[in-house]
């Protein structure tokens, strides 16, 4: 079995996966895969000075079986000496609570485990037994479903984790080639039945698609981990293209990130998608959420269309709106209208931040941003959102203009104006819309007043 150790060791050379003295914590289930990986990095400690921990997750679907694995791998950990972690988490449970997908859950709080363990021990790798038919199957879902471009790469052989790197260092392998190493050094793995059930999308591909992709090619794997690692190379540097990118164009403010329309079609395509890719990502904490290939055309479909205004919904509670020329990707949620009181000597900060207050006197930004109050004005001022059939006489014309109107001729973006401040008297009189329209309440420049200040 020296080819299969020497195949592994130049993998591991090939990808700076291993130094001398690293601590490793090593995912293990029991399967053939997993112990195979810590069997073979077991045979490393001594010559390269490693400190190895083995962890396993007992995830409760198949009771007494499941328990009785982790017990199992515990022994052999004793056996070969390696410190063993175990936990037992209520999946099953916590599905229940959120309806969430039975392997995301799994997956979710299995990687929540291995954190806290590497953060609790301080260590710096995670090796995981991910092996080269794992990969195929991998980037055939991912392709067939249509993910990302950077997801459709597969798994990345290393990536950042926790307080280190995850290290996939049997990538390069088959699983016949795994099986024969279990076989050679007499191990004696556990099988989880539920792997042979067509049930699972990925057991499809492994027992009806590999098969024929290794009759055509038996070395098909390498081929697919080469494929791997050349879209995550070019995934990377256009990922760093695009985030300077994001960063010169995008704002993010309170209720979201928002950025010029224009300015955005202007990129390349390639940095297009991975602009929205990253600044949507940002709003999931939850990172087993993923955004599709399709999501994306769909946004950037949305922002070539002409029109006024026009949204779209994406997974995980998060709302794109464009509105004229300006975008904005937030929170899909409820948006509370507000009122506030404002007297002589008060201040009124706003959710946005922005700040109202009253001066005697002029005030040297004037413009936009103040309004001269007439003697005669009834306090408390209101400060609040629009409402429906709002209305204002402005300075200088008869009658009144609907508040929408102004909105609409000012083009400001939909989802500003329900959170634009407007100013009334305690009669409930509509004095100014702040940067927009001065009503004809206004006082004389000439004559005694105080001075309504607005500071966005």
């Amino acid at each position: 079995m020296g080819s299969f150790v020497d195949k592994a060791k130049k993998f591991i050379v090939q990808n700076e996966l291993l130094s001398k003295g690293d601590r490793i914590l090593v995912g293990v289930s029991g399967g053939p895969d997993s112990l195979a990986l810590l069997h073979f990095l077991v045979s490393l400690r001594e010559e390269m000075g490693l400190d190895i921990t083995a962890c396993h997750v007992d995830h409760m679907f198949r009771g007494e079986q499941s328990f009785f694995e982790m017990k199992y791998v515990e022994r052999i950990c004793s056996e070969w000496e390696v410190p063993f972690v175990g936990e037992r988490i209520n999946v099953p449970e916590e599905i229940a609570k959120t309806s969430g997908n039975p392997q995301s859950v799994s997956r979710q709080l299995r990687y929540r485990f291995y954190e806290g363990i590497m953060k609790k021990r301080k260590i710096s790798l995670l090796a995981l037994a991910h092996h080269g038919d794992d990969q195929m199957e991998t980037i055939l879902m991912r392709l067939t479903r249509g993910s990302s471009v950077g997801a459709s790469g597969g798994m990345r052989v290393k990536r950042s984790f926790a307080t280190g790197w995850i290290i996939r260092p049997f990538l390069c392998m088959t699983r016949s080639e795994i099986e024969a190493y279990i076989d050679e050094n007499q191990l004696k793995p556990v099988y989880d039945p539920s792997n042979k059930k067509d049930v699972y999308t990925r057991n499809r591909y492994r027992k009806h698609v590999l098969p024929f992709l290794k009759e055509e090619n038996p070395n098909a794997h390498l081929h697919f981990q080469q494929y791997s690692e050349d879209v995550h190379d070019d995934d990377d540097y256009l990922t760093q293209l695009a985030e300077k990118a994001c960063k010169t164009m995008m704002k993010r403010k309170k209720d979201g990130l928002f950025f010029n329309v224009e300015e955005f079609l202007q990129l390349p395509s390639p940095l297009q998608r991975r602009c929205l890719y990253r600044a949507v990502s940002s709003f999931y904490e939850d990172h087993s959420i993923e955004l599709s290939a399709f999501h994306i055309r769909e946004m950037i479909d949305m922002l070539k269309r002409k029109g006024a205004t026009r949204k779209i919904d994406l997974p995980g509670h998060v709302r794109m709106i464009r509105s004229y020329g300006h975008c904005i990707i937030t929170e899909k949620r409820e948006r509370n209208g507000y009122s506030y009181e404002l007297t002589i000597g008060d201040t009124v900060t706003l959710p946005s931040g922005g700040v109202f207050s009253i001066k005697k006197g002029s005030c040297k930004n004037g413009g936009i941003y103040t309004f001269r109050l007439h003697p005669d004005t009834k306090f408390p001022l209101q400060i609040r959102t629009r409402k429906e059939g709002d209305r204002i006489r402005l300075k200088g014309k008869g009658g009144s203009k609907k508040v929408k109107s102004l909105f609409i001729d000012e083009k400001i973006p939909s989802f500003l104006r329900d959170e634009w401040p407007i100013v009334t008297d305690a009669n409930g009189e509509i004095l100014w819309v702040p940067q927009l329209k001065k009503s004809k309440f206004e006082a004389s420049s000439d004559g005694t007043f105080l001075t309504l200040q607005y500071t966005p």
